[in-house]
Parts: structure tokens; sequence; C-alpha cells
């Protein structure tokens, strides 16, 4: 079902300190920031968003809540504030058969999101592996096409 790895994410309260300690203190990036809120994707949430290609086919993704709305702030919230790891994402050869079986395994879904790129929008699933694997797994459909708008900010 999974066809290799994509990224881990970590949930973090500060995501400009985040990404600092990963930049200074060992040696990651650079990062690119975005904002990401209903203008830009079909949750009811805010949050900021960074990523860093540690690899080809390997990411590193900090996600700071905007508001109280988003799973990621409910995670944040039952961890006392400290950053963590919150989802790993796998990728999938086939999106809608991957989704099937996971469903068929009785997993939950935490949510469906869909987020803007610069010519086409990516689907993401998130499911609730917690008791099984400790973390959300995140699966998600993109287009060949799929590329990511231009950060708001790159560091280093």
């Amino acid at each position: 079902m999974f066809a290799g790895f994509n990224h881990v994410c970590i949930v973090t309260g500060d995501l400009d300190r985040a990404v600092r300690t990963w930049s200074d203190r060992y040696g990651v990036g650079p990062w690119k920031l975005w904002t990401k809120d209903p203008s830009n994707m079909s949750a009811e949430f805010a949050m900021r968003v960074a990523l860093c290609n540690l690899s080809p086919t390997a990411r590193i993704e900090l996600i700071q809540p905007l508001d109280e709305a988003s799973p990621y702030a409910a995670s944040l919230a039952r961890h006392n504030g400290a950053d963590h790891v919150h989802h790993l994402r796998f990728e999938v050869d086939d999106y809608a058969d991957a989704r099937g079986r996971l469903v068929g395994l009785g997993l939950d879904v935490v949510f469906d999101a869909a987020f803007a790129g610069v010519d086409s929008s990516l689907t993401a699933t998130y499911f609730s592996t917690e008791n099984d694997l400790g973390f959300l797994l995140e699966i998600a459909d993109a287009p060949g096409n799929f590329a990511m708008p231009e950060p708001e900010l790159v560091y280093p």
C-alpha cells in the first residue's frame, strides 16, 4: 500500500523558534514558510507551515496552529504545548485504493483537506493510528503537476 516516505510533521507553538533551532543548532535547512487558511486550503482553520527537504524523497514539516479550530491545536494542547511528532505522510501509488484499505481497517478519518498549489491542489487524508503507531498517518493525492506556491519566507 505504501510506496515511500514523504515527511514527518512536528507541531509547535512557535514556528519561528522551531525553524531557527533546526537550522541554527542542527544545520537543517533551508526552510520555506507559508501561511495556510481557508483562502488557500479546504479547512476552517489557520496555520503556519515550514518545509525542509532532507533529501529528494524525505522532508520535515513544522506546523504552528494559529487558532484553536485545528487538529494541530488540539494535539498541541494534549501535549501541554510541547513540540511533538504529529503525523507521518507516506506516498501511495493509488490514493483511492489506499484510502479505502485504511478505512477498511477500521481507522477513523481525522480530517480531509485540499491544499492549493500553483496550478492544482493536493488532497490529504489523516487517519487515527495513534493506538497502533503512536502518531497520525497521512496519505495524499497530488497531481503530477502539483507544485507548492512561492514561500512567504525562506530561512536562512
